[in-house]
């Protein structure tokens, strides 16, 4: 047995199989090379000459062959040292785009937003939005949900929403907020056959036939709390939430539409409706993109409000931006009741 023991260890253990090459030495080999010279390398690489010596030997020893010819002119590669040098310029060059793709990824914005608008904004914005949500925020999925102001408010306070377009809510109604664009209340129908004035005031606007918002939404607040103001009773035909039946209405040329100017921007640009805007009392207000105050917004939500306030400063004078000041009067602050319940109740 004892024999046994003495033969076991005079065999010598098995050569593990490891790699001996990794991406220092290949770094430093493609580095003596591009350099031309060991000392024009150690001054690039920061690395002292005899340590790069010492490296090429180990290298050369490792992989069995000689890499390089060494004389008074510098470096020359060998054949085999050729081989080595054209892959090890790959690799390393697929290493750093490896690396380089994956910080990418951990920068990308993404996750997903929900964004609420009244009904007017939709077609008016989403195609531009689309668009630069697209090509800035590909990794980010947008939700648009449109309905009245009242609803927005209710559904951003309750977590439903993380942004939300809104008309000139008050000062304390627990969101913050960025100004968007200013809007105008305006008596929109056919062209007339002939000029009309660009303005109306308001109770010459109660002469016409009328379709109007129902009386659930922040338009028709405004304007009733006007009329009220001026000892006047609105009154129409036809009543709806709906902005595709009001455009239809004035499109007919059988009535005209009480709207802000956004809801038929297109249709104003083409022709096909004139809009006047409706004076004494000047009737506008700010709209703005906001968020609940104190509530951590993501990064995706940041960028995609970003992206809403260059979609909208970019629509142009008919919708002139905040900075370009607001005409006459007071900005109209009236909203729905439910708002200001809604407020009170998120301060609780």
């Amino acid at each position: 047995m004892q024999d046994v023991k003495v033969l076991l260890r005079a065999i010598p253990p098995a050569k593990q199989e490891r790699d001996v090459v990794d991406l220092r030495h290949l770094r430093y080999f493609v580095g003596m090379i591009d350099a031309g010279s060991l000392m024009k390398a150690a001054e690039r690489l920061h690395v002292a000459q005899p340590a790069l010596s010492v490296h090429l030997a180990n290298l050369e020893g490792e992989l069995g062959t000689q890499l390089v010819n060494r004389s008074n002119r510098g470096i020359e590669l060998t054949d085999d040292g050729r081989l080595l040098y054209d892959r090890a310029v790959v690799m390393l060059r697929h290493h750093q785009d490896t690396l380089n793709a994956l910080k990418s990824r951990k920068n990308k914005t993404t996750g997903r937003v929900s964004l609420g608008m009244p009904s007017t904004l939709p077609s008016l914005i989403s195609a531009q939005l689309y668009r630069m949500v697209r090509d800035r925020l590909p990794e980010v999925q947008l939700y648009i949900a449109d309905t009245s102001t009242a609803a927005l408010f209710e559904w951003l306070q309750e977590g439903k929403l993380d942004l939300a377009i809104l008309f000139n809510l008050p000062e304390n109604a627990g969101v913050d907020f960025s100004p968007l664009y200013v809007e105008d209340f305006c008596l929109v129908g056919r062209p007339p056959s002939g000029p009309v004035a660009a303005e109306i005031a308001f109770e010459d606007v109660l002469n016409y036939p009328l379709a109007m918002p129902c009386r659930s939404t922040a338009w028709r607040k405004i304007l009733d709390d006007v009329a009220e103001r001026q000892n006047k009773v609105l009154q129409s035909v036809v009543e709806t939430e709906s902005l595709s039946a009001l455009r239809a209405m004035a499109l007919s040329g059988e009535c005209y539409a009480l709207l802000p100017r956004s809801a038929v921007l297109e249709d104003i640009r083409s022709g096909v409706l004139q809009a006047r805007k409706i004076v004494d009392p000047d009737m506008q207000g700010v709209m703005s993109i906001a968020s609940v105050s104190g509530r951590e917004l993501s990064r995706a939500t940041v960028e995609i409000r970003e992206v809403v306030i260059d979609v909208c400063s970019a629509l142009g004078t008919d919708l002139p931006t905040p900075d370009q000041g607001v005409s006459g009067g007071q900005i109209l602050r009236v909203v729905p009741s439910t708002l200001f319940a809604s407020a009170r109740m998120a301060k609780r």
